[in-house]
């Protein structure tokens, strides 16, 4: 057992039920984490340490992205209602600006050096001219737009290859796009239906991409050469995919049947497998207090879990 259960907390309910992406802002002071509670348009905030709700910041309709930059001192919203991403300073949570998007942004990923963030957009209906908006946070402007070839999902950059790597559910690839061009250079094809998760781990000397797929499994993929080096079982169609360097952990969450996955990414071994609550597919991860918080729409709460490896 890695994972073991220390508390939760009662999160503010909001109109409706539903938590989308959860980022953490790391300060010497201590961890904040930051997650898109959806169905009250608003984030949450939490201390790691004590695991206490904070307070909540509101004005973001249908908030589904959270991605947090603490060296640029960024914070980045998805606001789905409005078409449009915010950008507001991580440390004081200042608003910096907000800039229209195409339909339903849902997925981000930044470029630090160049200061461009990408917007995923699921179009109008979802599913529809599905295009990636790429945002000039210095200019607040969209810079260019890109089409993609379906529905996104989750999204992440590669400062090595200044690459953005981005699920699309069907087709089932990875589109790559170039930081340079800011054009498609890419895909790579997974032989699963439905990625959705996506993580960059770097335990064998080289990133390897994990993407978990709706199909109920975990694809590792080399992202040179697009092969796959591996696939895991899990319990259900999966959310998010959680990181931790230090520890060589992977957390998949799945929401159904309500299950965090917990694997060995050195051996690229399932370790185990807790129960959480139906419908909780939102995690967030704190690598200084070594927390997993797991939020429950259902008890409207969020389930906090130390890792004790």
């Amino acid at each position: 057992m890695t994972l073991r259960h220390v508390g939760s907390t009662a999160v503010p309910a909001g109109a409706k039920a539903g938590f989308d992406h959860a980022d953490t802002y790391l300060h010497p002071s201590g961890s904040r984490l930051y997650v898109a509670h959806t169905g009250a348009d608003r984030l949450d905030v939490f201390d790691c340490k004590s695991g206490t709700y904070l307070r909540s910041i509101p004005g973001f309709p249908g908030v589904a992205g959270v991605l947090i930059d603490r060296d640029a001192d960024l914070l980045f919203t998805s606001d789905r209602n409005a078409a449009r991403v915010s950008v507001l300073r991580s440390s004081d949570e200042a608003m910096l600006g907000q800039v229209a998007v195409d339909p339903r942004p849902n997925g981000l990923a930044f470029d630090r050096n160049a200061r461009n963030l990408y917007s995923f957009n699921l179009g109008e209906p979802a599913g529809t001219n599905c295009s990636v908006s790429v945002v000039s946070v210095d200019a607040l402007r969209v810079v260019s737009t890109l089409r993609l070839p379906g529905r996104p999902r989750w999204a992440v950059f590669d400062g090595e290859t200044r690459s953005v790597y981005a699920n699309i559910s069907d087709p089932a690839v990875i589109v790559v796009i170039d930081g340079n061009s800011l054009a498609i250079s890419r895909s790579i094809s997974i032989p699963v239906t439905g990625p959705h998760g996506l993580a960059i781990v770097d335990d064998h000397g080289e990133s390897s991409l994990w993407c978990a797929a709706d199909a109920g499994q975990v694809v590792v993929v080399e992202p040179r050469s697009g092969a796959i080096s591996a696939s895991l079982p899990l319990p259900g169609v999966p959310d998010v995919v959680m990181y931790d360097r230090d520890l060589h952990r992977a957390y998949v969450a799945v929401g159904s049947p309500g299950t965090v996955t917990v694997f060995d990414t050195q051996h690229r071994q399932e370790l185990e497998t807790i129960v959480t609550e139906e419908g909780a597919h939102t995690i967030g991860w704190d690598p200084v207090t070594r927390r997993l918080f797991v939020f429950q729409p259902k008890s409207s709460c969020v389930g906090i879990y130390h890792e004790a490896a």
